[in-house]
C-alpha cells in the first residue's frame, strides 16, 4: 500500500456560501465542471439534495462511487471514493477522500481542496505511481480553476 497527500488552494473572489452550494450540488457539477477523460460527471446523487451520508457515482472512463463525508455548511464539505481501475492488466481500487475547507478571506473565500489517496498497487505497477499521481494532481489543478472561472465570470 502506498499513500499520498496533496493540498490545492485557490483565492476566489465569491461568498464561501455560494461556493459551498456550488461544490454540493453534484448532479450539476455540468455547469462549472466540463467532463474529461477522466471525469464524466457525478450520477445516481441519493438523496438530494446532498448532505451528509449522500451516495453518488462519479461516472466516466472509470467509474468512482463514492458517499459525503462531512457536511458543514459553508466551511468544510468532505467526500470519499473509491476508484475502480479496471484497464488491461491493471485491475485495482484507490480510496480517495476529498475535504474542502472555505474561509472568508479578503472579501472573497480561501479555498482548500485536500486530497488524500490510499493505492494498492501491484508491483509491477508502482513505477506508474509517478504518472498516477500526476493525473490526480492535474485534475484537481482543473477542477478548482473551472470553480474559481465559474463563481468569478
Amino acid at each position: 500500500m502506498s499513500t499520498a497527500r496533496m493540498q490545492f488552494t485557490s483565492q476566489i473572489a465569491g461568498a464561501p456560501g455560494v461556493i459551498f452550494d456550488l461544490i454540493a450540488d453534484m448532479p450539476n457539477y455540468g455547469r462549472w465542471l466540463p467532463d474529461t477523460d477522466v471525469f464524466g460527471g457525478t450520477v445516481n446523487v441519493t438523496p438530494y439534495p446532498v448532505r451528509l451520508g449522500t451516495t453518488y457515482l462519479d461516472a466516466g472512463p472509470v467509474e468512482k462511487p463514492g458517499k459525503v463525508t462531512e457536511f458543514d455548511p459553508p466551511k468544510h464539505i468532505g467526500f470519499h471514493h473509491t476508484i475502480l481501475v479496471r484497464k488491461a492488466l491493471l485491475k485495482t481500487d484507490i480510496d480517495a477522500r476529498i475535504r474542502y475547507t472555505l474561509t472568508p478571506n479578503d472579501g472573497g473565500t480561501f479555498v482548500l481542496r485536500e486530497l488524500d489517496l490510499l493505492m494498492n498497487l501491484p508491483t509491477l505497477y508502482k513505477l506508474a505511481s509517478p504518472f498516477i499521481l500526476g493525473s490526480f494532481r492535474k485534475e484537481n489543478v482543473r477542477t478548482l480553476a473551472c470553480l474559481k472561472r465559474y463563481v468569478e465570470k
